[in-house]
């Protein structure tokens, strides 16, 4: 019995899946292949053992609705699926799926193609063929999005319509279906019928960063944690959650990369200044006002580093360039939140601007981390939990740490843990470090002590 336990923990620990199921869903951006010098990214260079799924980005659609490869000769010439098919050799357990969309695709051809019968046939079929022709394990939809960039109001509930048909066919055949969307209440609001497309998707990829860019004209946070009036992630989730969503299909959505701005006044570096554009370009990502966490760990010296502890992310600027990102620090903030809610997982963007090659130290340390606290936050070895789930989509779990039923007044942090609020039940901190980290559960739910979940009030017995 000790051997067996032994191996069903290492199983655990190394294995796709951490014991307690959660989702790491990395997306591989493959055009990440002509990036020049270190930047270069192969399907050689993904470990495996470090995602539950990869979500192999992107393919598209034709004007007929017919799926297609956007990069044939990346694909098939140069064979990039079948490697990174290859990859389930080292990994049994990953999930490959083809992402289908994006940004660059556009809104249009999706918007027609859920209009029309004929069309949304034709996807569907065409998808499943290629699919099944090369192994992968189901779909990952990216439309950007519903009922925008020139779509239709219908897009809304054809969006769903095409969902239900899509897993009709996909079911039977145990292929999975995920979508990305948009995070903030002002898309969400427009494009999506949440508790209807809940029911047709294994899960929902949130994607909880762009929500401060340069075009905004001040100096803004990527993905903060909280503040930045309503585009921060807790707010984003909790209008998820409060509009429909389950948290057993909600992925939170994280950022391998930084926004940068350009300083309208070098003197003036703090969240909310004035910025005068897109900051400078990173040597393999090229795109003014974007660079990946392998450029920004790279930087050269004489840069300010800050750790904004109310938006819960850093920043650093030098002259008159300004960037905001998150690091092993911001994303550990952010899977506590996750774990806190029970969401299903985390997914990823992007697998390929992370420090793969380890250039600043540790080979992937954001993927790592995010592997460390997920499957080994239940200790050393990272021992399994149990669940139990109340009627609501909100299930409680246990989180390993010190807690302390006598909560702490005002900022101090005795310890190390979890605490309730001192006078609101809703709201909840962490002590890490002697720093204090505060959280919102959604509405209408208390922070449970017992099992560092929200819950019902009636099942947290908060007392205030």
């Amino acid at each position: 019995m000790k051997l067996l336990t032994q191996l069903v923990i290492l199983y655990c620990f190394l294995g796709a899946f951490g014991c307690n199921g959660k989702i790491i869903n990395c997306y591989f951006g493959t055009w990440a292949n002509y990036r020049p010098g270190l930047g270069k990214f192969e399907p050689e260079n993904i470990n495996p053992q470090l995602c539950t799924h990869l979500s192999y980005s992107f393919f598209g659609i034709t004007e007929n609705g017919a799926f297609k490869m956007l990069d044939s000769w990346l694909d098939m010439d140069l064979n990039f699926i079948k490697r990174t098919m290859a990859l389930k050799d080292a990994n049994p357990n990953l999930k490959v799926l083809a992402a289908v969309g994006g940004w660059n695709e556009g809104s249009v051809k999706y918007s027609q193609m859920a209009a029309d019968p004929a069309r949304r046939k034709t996807f569907i079929q065409t998808s499943l063929d290629f699919i099944r022709r090369h192994g992968f394990d189901g779909m990952d939809l990216d439309w950007e999005y519903p009922a925008q960039r020139g779509g239709s109001v219908a897009d809304k509930q054809n969006f769903v319509q095409l969902l239900r048909e899509l897993k009709e066919t996909f079911k039977p055949l145990n292929l999975e279906l995920s979508i990305a969307v948009g995070a903030s209440p002002n898309t969400a609001s427009v494009s999506y019928d949440i508790p209807n497309i809940v029911k047709y998707v294994d899960f929902i990829n949130v994607m909880t960063y762009d929500l401060g860019m340069a075009f905004d004209g001040v100096l803004g946070f990527n993905a903060p944690l909280r503040g930045q009036g309503e585009n921060n992630v807790e707010n984003c989730i909790s209008y998820w959650l409060n509009n429909g969503a389950s948290t057993s299909k909600l992925v939170l959505g994280l950022a391998f990369y930084g926004r940068t701005f350009q300083l309208s006044n070098p003197e003036l570096t703090t969240p909310g200044s004035a910025c005068s554009g897109a900051g400078a370009a990173g040597p393999y990502t090229r795109e003014p006002g974007f660079m990946g966490y392998n450029e920004i760990c790279s930087l050269s010296s004489g840069w300010t580093r800050v750790f904004d502890d109310s938006h819960g992310v850093p920043y650093m600027f030098k002259d008159n360039q300004w960037i905001a990102y998150d690091n092993v620090q911001s994303l550990e903030l952010k899977l506590d939140y996750m774990n806190a809610l029970n969401l299903s997982g985390v997914m990823l963007w992007s697998i390929e601007t992370d420090d793969f090659r380890g250039e600043c130290g540790e080979k992937y340390p954001l993927l790592n981390a995010i592997n460390r606290k997920i499957k080994g936050e239940g200790g050393e070895h990272g021992e399994i939990h149990s669940t139990t789930k109340p009627s609501i989509s909100t299930t409680t779990k246990p989180v390993t740490s010190t807690t302390s039923i006598a909560p702490p007044l005002g900022d101090v942090c005795p310890s190390d843990g979890y605490f309730t609020h001192d006078t609101d039940c809703n709201r909840f901190y962490q002590c890490i470090g002697g720093s204090r980290h505060d959280f919102t559960c959604p509405p209408n739910l208390h922070f449970d002590l017992n099992t560092l979940a929200c819950n019902w009030p009636s099942l947290a017995n908060c007392g205030y």
